[in-house]
């Protein structure tokens, strides 16, 4: 095949392939939020093709979460408290993991993202069934022993009441998201007989623990919740009255068998209590008013899941800064946000009263990915993530002292192995006396030691013998006595003084004085 025919065929692949992704790119096989209407899904098909592991992880983790909800209340209907406890912790780990994967996939807005919202509420749902059937098993054995005292034995009815009211209503909730939930799962070839289970085994638990026994008789006092449904954020009205009820009486507020509040009877035998939906579980919850002894009717309301969104903005010096906020724009405060840093374990900050937070970072030199994370529990609000940010940390470069340091150590070792490794000198031939005799005569050292500390005359007298025995002045006290032994004496005492701290006495300095003058003592 010749050169201009290879072109050719080169040329007719491109334009094939061209072709080709035009036409994908018209009709894409992923709905996003641009072009999904409301009966429009993900093809089961497509998922695993968007971005390889994560895809593939995605329909086996919605499988592996409507397991979980069938062990889960078959333990609860058993009254297995402790392994229900450990299938719930699972439930909530496996739903944390198919969140970031959606996050990750950006499918929030298919039907995967509306059985992750289904799986959240499920949660809470399963949740709060544990711990209201626990406790319903708790206040009937409570009520048994406090027959006598009738004060606590009201509570713990009314108490009883409430939660046999919210259990009642979570098993309509938790059963109306079965068909949605089944009909996605059925999509995607996903086992649903687990799911099926569980929502017959809410129906069973609702129904064991049916009211019963005894019942408190209509109450004096009164109470409403306005409006009775609200999303984070949103406040509700808690009033009634109290027939019989004298002004200035406290009235407390419970929700979910919890004080929510206070309030106080005024001279209409009124009240009120302001009520905002915060840290509570989306939801059905229950209301109660308390006035001494006297009980209020139950009455509810619900709270409904909202969608967050969280930002994340990298400053100087390793500073994080974002906010977090609801869907409709309200800040979420004094809640938990997590910075993951390079996916690691992840350093917990916190929101203020504006829905916005700071940390202070102190990372290790190299580029690092920090993302920001909001998905705490016991929020009426989904979890979300930050887009991924990049910082990189220099070197801030090593104090120069360590260098000197080291480079003079060098520099002193160095010079102290030369001396010691000096060649020793010979020492000069021994002179007659007389000849040595007659030249100090001649030529005497100086050795002006009026007026000097005892050390420091010393040092004068070592400098004079030294100089008159010519030996150079880079020589030791230890150097002079190998050379010339017959002052061997005078050079050791004199290391004494000088490197051992000893003071000479008069009589020591004029012994030295003599010797170094050349055996005839002369004035200074």
């Amino acid at each position: 095949m010749n050169h201009r025919a290879s072109q050719i065929v080169l040329a007719t692949a491109i334009i094939a392939a061209l072709a080709l992704l035009a036409g994908e790119a018209t009709t894409p096989l992923l709905y996003t939020a641009a072009n999904t209407s409301t009966a429009a899904h993900v093809d089961p098909a497509t998922v695993p093709k968007q971005t390889g592991r994560d895809a593939d992880a995605l329909i086996p983790l919605m499988g592996d979460l409507l397991s979980q909800t069938g062990t889960l209340t078959l333990n609860i209907k058993l009254k297995d408290y402790e392994s229900a406890e450990r299938d719930l912790a699972r439930y909530a780990e496996l739903s944390g993991r198919f969140d970031r994967l959606v996050i990750n996939l950006d499918v929030s807005g298919t039907d995967i993202g509306e059985f992750q919202r289904n799986n959240r509420e499920n949660l809470a749902a399963l949740a709060a069934l544990l711990n209201d059937t626990r406790r319903l098993e708790d206040l009937q054995r409570i009520e048994i022993d406090i027959q006598d005292d009738k004060g606590q034995r009201t509570t713990v009815i009314y108490e009883g009441e409430t939660l046999q009211q919210k259990l009642q209503g979570g098993v309509t909730t938790y059963a109306g998201r079965e068909n949605a939930t089944i009909q996605i799962a059925d999509r995607y070839g996903v086992n649903t007989t687990p799911y099926r289970e569980s929502v017959r085994n809410y129906v069973e638990i609702t129904g064991a623990v049916e009211a019963g026994g005894e019942k408190s008789p209509p109450s004096p006092l009164g109470i409403a919740v306005a409006p009775d449904t609200g999303r984070y954020g949103d406040t509700f009205s808690i009033a009634g009255t109290y027939a019989g009820g004298s002004p200035g009486t406290p009235i407390e507020i419970y929700v979910d068998s919890r004080i929510a509040g206070n309030a106080t009877l005024d001279e209409n035998g009124a009240y009120t209590s302001i009520y905002r939906i915060d840290r509570i579980p989306a939801g059905l919850h229950l209301a109660y008013a308390v006035a001494g002894a006297i009980y209020s009717g139950v009455t509810p309301f619900s709270v409904r899941q909202d969608d967050t969104a969280i930002t994340l903005t990298l400053g100087e010096g390793e500073v994080c800064t974002g906010s977090l906020m609801t869907a409709g724009g309200r800040p979420v405060t004094l809640a938990p946000v997590l910075l993951r840093v390079d996916g690691s374990t992840p350093i917990e900050t916190r929101t203020d009263e504006n829905g916005t937070y700071r940390a202070s970072l102190a990372l290790p030199a190299g580029e690092h990915a920090i993302r920001a994370e909001f998905n705490a529990a016991g929020y009426p609000l989904n979890a979300s993530e930050s887009p991924t940010e990049t910082i990189v940390v220099r070197n801030e470069g090593l104090s120069p002292l360590p260098f000197i340091a080291a480079i003079a150590a060098a520099l002193g070792s160095g010079w102290y192995l030369r001396r010691r490794n000096r060649p020793e000198e010979k020492a000069p031939a021994a002179e007659p006396e007389e000849s040595r005799e007659t030249e100090a005569t001649i030529t005497p050292p100086q050795a002006d030691i009026a007026g000097l500390s005892p050390r420091e005359a010393a040092t004068v007298l070592f400098w004079a013998l030294r100089s008159r025995l010519g030996l150079p002045d880079t020589n030791t006290p230890r150097d002079c006595a190998r050379l010339i032994p017959a002052h061997a004496g005078f050079f050791e005492r004199y290391e004494q003084i000088r490197y051992a701290g000893e003071t000479p006495s008069e009589e020591e300095l004029r012994a030295m004085k003599e010797e170094a003058l050349g055996g005839e003592e002369r004035a200074a």
